[in-house]
């Protein structure tokens, strides 16, 4: 049972959160004990609440179903950051003005849902984060390990940004966005560091970022990754998100450096030789390693680099999946082959092509589930 001890919203975020038409999004995985609940209370303050069920195993879609919630149902566990593109793809399929996204688990409370958006509604930012560390009060209430964890992460995420304040809460998953960010933002992390790729594209693209105060209820369900388990993914992805974004940077600029280190201390090794005749053999070993790493860093920033630019010259293909199912369900197969291969049939290997197109000689009704 939640706590009903929200501050009370103001009449004015009320008005503004009717203009526009505001789109809930929850991901949600194994969250039936919940949802109900989250669902109910979301309704109040959204023209719509989406569902996206992470491959759950429990009720957690029927629930969110029969609690007024439009559910999109991920057949296998994709991870959070999946459930969030699935969420933005959603948005941005059916003209959401704006996108607000809390947890199934009844930490977010949904009466904050205009609180959150009202920087969004008053054209005053295109993402909002509902921060837990704007006030003493509310940040007093997250567990010390937790607090330690967003705190490190926080500040890596914030040597990313250029554009924008500093966050003080940048795994908060309490955010709403912009028309402009939902159409500008398409993470690619399937985990938990889609938050941090978010506020990075986000940053990266001129779209402006600010911080809410809000509360959490940490009674409530609690997360299913441990803190160091988190931790980890998040930075792994942090990583990741640096190699492809930078890859001269973080791979070029090392590997021309030992390389250049490298050709000194060869020419020292050789120097040394001609004045006192004997091999510097461990010296030697040293640089031949240096100048060899130094190469392959370096080749490995090029290539990536070349390969990176190729792709923002390509247009991408961007059909969500709930368009493609829903424009598919009830077409015969030879209906289904042909429209696939008007979509995307020029992006498609060749066998899975050949694949698609033999399908016309049956007669039965096909469903795809992305």
């Amino acid at each position: 049972m939640l706590k009903d001890a929200s501050p009370p919203v103001p009449a004015v975020l009320r008005r503004t959160t009717v203009e526009s038409r505001i789109l809930a999004a929850i991901p949600a995985y194994n969250e039936a004990a919940t949802i109900g609940s989250v669902v109910l209370r979301a309704r109040q303050f959204a023209g719509e609440v989406v569902v996206i069920d992470d491959g759950s195993t429990d009720d957690t879609a029927n629930t969110a179903a029969l609690a007024g919630a439009q559910v999109i149902r991920h057949p296998v566990n994709r991870g959070y950051g999946a459930a969030i593109r699935t969420c933005l793809g959603h948005a941005r399929e059916n003209g959401a003005d704006i996108l607000v996204v809390l947890d199934g688990d009844g930490q977010h409370r949904p009466e904050l849902i205009p609180v959150v958006v009202a920087p969004v509604a008053k054209g005053e930012a295109d993402v909002s984060i509902g921060s837990r560390f704007l006030n003493s009060r509310a940040a007093g209430t997250v567990p010390r390990y937790r607090r330690f964890g967003i705190g490190v992460i926080t500040k890596l995420t914030n040597l990313g940004t250029r554009n924008n304040r500093k966050v003080r809460d940048a795994q908060s998953g309490f955010r709403a966005y912009s028309r402009a960010a939902i159409e500008a933002v398409d993470p690619l992390e399937t985990n938990m560091g889609a938050s941090t790729e978010i506020l990075w594209e986000a940053d990266r693209k001129g779209l402006r970022i600010v911080e809410v105060p809000i509360e959490i209820d940490y009674h409530a369900s609690g997360s299913r990754r441990g803190p160091i388990q988190h931790g980890m993914s998040v930075v792994g992805s942090m990583i990741r998100y640096v190699e492809t974004k930078h890859a001269l940077l973080v791979f070029a600029v090392p590997g021309f450096i030992l390389f250049l280190t490298g050709l000194g201390l060869g020419f020292f090794v050789l120097d040394s030789y001609n004045r006192t005749k004997v091999p510097a053999l461990g010296l030697a070993m040293v640089t031949v390693l240096i100048t060899v790493v130094g190469l392959l860093l370096g080749c490995t920033g090029l290539i990536m680099h070349a390969v990176i630019n190729q792709r923002k010259q390509e247009q991408p293909l961007r059909t969500p999946c709930t368009s493609i199912s829903g424009l598919l369900v009830g077409h015969r197969r030879h209906d289904i082959a042909k429209m696939t291969l008007e979509l995307i049939g020029d992006r498609l290997p060749v066998i899975l092509r050949n694949e698609v197109a033999g399908q016309s000689s049956q007669g039965e009704n096909l469903s795809i589930v992305c």
